[in-house]
């Protein structure tokens, strides 16, 4: 078991984390009561979590898959919550797709068009990603021609972060980007932030946490410069097979066998 006390660097990353920081949002809201507090303020309305889960897959066969920061289910809809730091991460279409993906998660064959979930996409953002100095922006279709909504069943919701104002919203964003728990106003924050950064036990728990992210990163690294010397050996063996056999670039590939959806990428490397 990792010893905390002797590990400064993870001690002094522990100092410097927020509840903006994914990662760290993502331990946080671990927590049901402390996620359901948070989505009251966000919402204005009480809310009873049935299910969550944090860093929630949901694979895509056809196309890209996301991996959700949480994902939450009450008795009338599922709620995706993402902290992103800037416009690339909370791009519209990143919201339109992530919708896509719930809808095709939580439907069913023969399911009637109506029992389809109502979802709503929280994006926490530091930035305003929108560019219009609001606090919050709450997103719904409508219909052009009279501006009245059009009901399908989704919303999507941008925090700004930036702006910590004296409201229920701004005070919780505040806390959000807070690395002194003395500094936070919410008591459920300031409880489950300080348990980490604050009593032995959590900070255990941290270090043991980012030692497992670490030896995965290790592992993935790996394997990427694996797949990385892979590919550049299976490139010179093209380039070889092209000047000494006098094969067309289509013919090596094909006589290596190279899948269609990754020709591309060695077509690149060779003629760059």
């Amino acid at each position: 078991m990792l010893v905390c006390e002797r590990n400064t660097e993870y001690l002094d990353a522990i100092s410097r984390l927020r509840v903006i920081d994914d990662d760290f949002m993502r331990i946080v809201f671990k927590d049901k009561e402390c996620l359901a507090q948070f989505l009251e303020i966000i919402l204005e309305r009480s809310i009873e979590i049935i299910e969550w889960h944090v860093q929630y897959d949901i694979n895509n066969i056809l196309g890209r898959s996301i991996s959700i920061d949480v994902f939450v289910k009450d008795e009338d809809h599922y709620i995706n919550i993402e902290v992103q730091r800037d416009y690339t991460g909370a791009h519209p279409r990143r919201a339109r797709f992530h919708g896509s993906l719930i809808d095709a998660s939580t439907s069913f064959p023969k399911e009637e068009w109506k029992e389809l979930p109502n979802i709503i996409i929280i994006f926490i953002t530091e930035e305003d990603v929108l560019g219009y100095g609001l606090p919050i922006y709450h997103v719904h279709r409508t219909i052009e021609e009279n501006n009245q909504i059009f009901d399908e069943g989704s919303e999507i919701i941008y925090v700004n972060a930036s702006i910590q104002e004296e409201s229920a919203l701004g005070r919780l964003m505040h806390d959000f980007q807070c690395r002194e728990t003395r500094e936070m106003h919410y008591e459920f924050l300031r409880k489950r932030v300080g348990y980490f950064k604050e009593t032995e036990g959590g900070r255990r728990e941290m270090c043991e946490i980012w030692e497992e992210i670490k030896q995965k990163g290790i592992i993935e690294g790996e394997a990427r410069g694996e797949a990385r010397g892979e590919m550049k050996g299976m490139v010179k063996s093209i380039q070889k097979l092209m000047i000494k056999k006098d094969y067309t670039l289509e013919e090596a590939l094909n006589f290596f066998d190279i899948p269609e959806e990754e020709r591309p990428i060695y077509i690149q490397r060779i003629i760059s």
